[in-house]
């Protein structure tokens, strides 16, 4: 199983950041001029919800440090639609969630919004894009409002990174990366979860549970008509659930009652 394991699944990866040490690294990796002493233990899938009416966000990994400073660090593995936008809505719900009742403005410590991205966001070539606030008629001042977005970029081909960090894409990137420290240190962490059965349980029960709620999954099923009979998003599904390792008798369930299939159309499915 360990070999079908990739650290872009969010599940692994917040597995992995849920570990203190490690996700102390790779913010100082990414960010070798902040001095970070201590980091509170990381909430892995940190959910903000205000009220019934407001949109939710769900953060991979967010923690603070020893000034309270806040990194949230997401891994996108689509180059959907609105990644910029999504940044504002982050950094948006983490100011809220920052600021207490009463509090002054000035009270709001510096934000980091960190995107791990195996595609190039911007199709400049750069293994990171940093985007922080400035004057349009002049770009030496700066707002000051704390507020940093970080695109990290594993296809990168300029050399405008560290060594370390392009190690540590080239490896999110599932290429062979040999010899650093901590790249060794994510490989024995995720070998060791893929040794524990309760995890490999929870990484399945995961796996499944997003690919029957993906709003691509569902959007494809809207445009291939599934109640009308043409059912390839549905055959997709079941050979990715397959190559998953999810028992037959199982797979039948799920997909029989997610995509509200009837017994003729699953027979037609599975014969």
């Amino acid at each position: 199983m360990n070999n079908e394991i990739s650290i872009q699944d969010d599940f692994v990866f917040g597995s992995v950041m849920s570990n203190k040490k490690l996700c102390q690294q790779l913010i100082q990796l990414i960010l070798p001029e902040v001095k970070i002493e201590r980091i509170e233990f990381p909430t892995v899938q940190k959910t903000i919800q205000e009220t019934q009416f407001s949109h939710g966000v769900r953060f991979d990994v967010y923690t603070k440090d020893q000034d309270g400073v806040v990194y949230e660090i997401d891994m996108q593995v689509r180059h959907t639609r609105g990644l910029p936008q999504r940044v504002r809505y982050y950094q948006g719900r983490i100011d809220s969630e920052m600021l207490k009742h009463g509090q002054k403005y000035a009270a709001l410590r510096r934000s980091f919004v960190i995107f791990i991205c195996p595609f190039d966001p911007f199709g400049l070539g750069l293994h990171r894009y940093d985007f922080l606030s400035y004057c349009k008629q002049d770009k030496s001042l700066e707002l000051g409002d704390g507020r940093t977005a970080i695109f990290l970029n594993t296809k990168g081909t300029e050399d405008d990174v560290s060594k370390d960090l392009r190690n540590f894409l080239d490896y999110v990137d599932n290429k062979d990366v040999e010899n650093d420290e901590y790249v060794d240190e994510l490989k024995d962490y995720i070998q060791n979860l893929s040794k524990n059965t309760e995890w490999r349980n929870d990484y399945m029960d995961n796996k499944t549970h997003m690919m029957f709620h993906d709003e691509d999954v569902r959007e494809e099923g809207r445009k291939e008509g599934i109640a009308t009979g043409k059912m390839e998003t549905v055959r997709g599904t079941i050979s990715l659930l397959r190559e998953a390792g999810l028992p037959e008798e199982q797979l039948k369930s799920k997909v029989q009652r997610q995509f509200n299939l009837t017994d003729s159309q699953m027979q037609k499915l599975f014969e």
